[in-house]
């Protein structure tokens, strides 16, 4: 428990740095968060077989964007692009299509196109060995633009953990390979200019216990300490 107290301690400290990151000087950026609250989190606790929502946001100055592209990665594959399948397969989008799991809130650009695959990343978009697979989510317009020099929320994603045990970790990503113009994570500028994020953002999942589960735990355990006592006294 102490080494899980000072994991997550590090990730708040580093969202904290992250969150103080976010100036109108910096360049394109792309953090998870909790819905209704816009603080970039780089850790969160699960619970087995939980249906968790996450926010996605971005920002960039002092250019105004008309297209965003992202890939929340959950899993991994072996191939890029709507080729790719997921190997772990641990956590899933909860819905039967990527629309039932996905809740757009950044409108002004029109609606989302949604795609399933696999994130690249060679800059030729060859097949690499455990690109990061996921749900890429592009919002674009020919003639809007949106200010997002302060930070808009673009979407909202449901995930199900459908294979993370109790004690477990993993990764969700804002994928960005360095690269290349599709399958990673990247905005199209109004004047046409694309640029890049700062670089794959991960959130670290842990998995732990039901509340009831510990509850049980502390119980037993006061029990036996209790039991142990009343036979030294014996």
């Amino acid at each position: 428990m102490k080494g899980l107290r000072l994991w997550l301690m590090a990730g708040v400290v580093s969202a904290t740095l992250m969150l103080l990151s976010l100036s109108p000087a910096s360049a394109l950026q792309y953090w998870f968060a909790r819905p209704d609250d816009r603080t970039p989190i780089t850790s969160l606790q699960i619970l087995p077989g939980e249906v968790f929502t996450l926010s996605v946001w971005a920002q960039h100055a002092p250019e105004k964007v008309h297209a965003f592209e992202v890939l929340v990665g959950y899993d991994v594959a072996t191939r890029w692009g709507t080729a790719a399948t997921p190997i772990d397969r641990k956590l899933v989008l909860d819905g039967a299509a990527p629309a039932d799991a996905v809740t757009p809130v950044l409108t002004d650009l029109g609606a989302p196109l949604l795609f399933l695959g696999g994130g690249r990343l060679g800059p030729t978009g060859a097949d690499v060995t455990n690109p990061r697979p996921g749900l890429r989510y592009v919002v674009l317009s020919a003639t809007s633009k949106v200010d997002a020099s302060g930070g808009v929320e673009l979407f909202r994603v449901r995930l199900k953990n459908q294979g993370l045990n109790v004690g477990d970790t993993y990764k969700v990503v804002l994928w960005d390979n360095g690269a290349g113009a599709s399958w990673t994570a990247l905005a199209t500028l109004e004047g046409g200019t694309n640029v890049r994020s700062t670089g794959t953002v991960e959130l670290n999942l842990a998995v732990v216990p039901e509340p009831a589960s510990l509850l049980a735990l502390g119980t037993g355990i006061v029990g036996l300490a209790g039991m142990a006592l009343r036979r030294r006294r014996a």
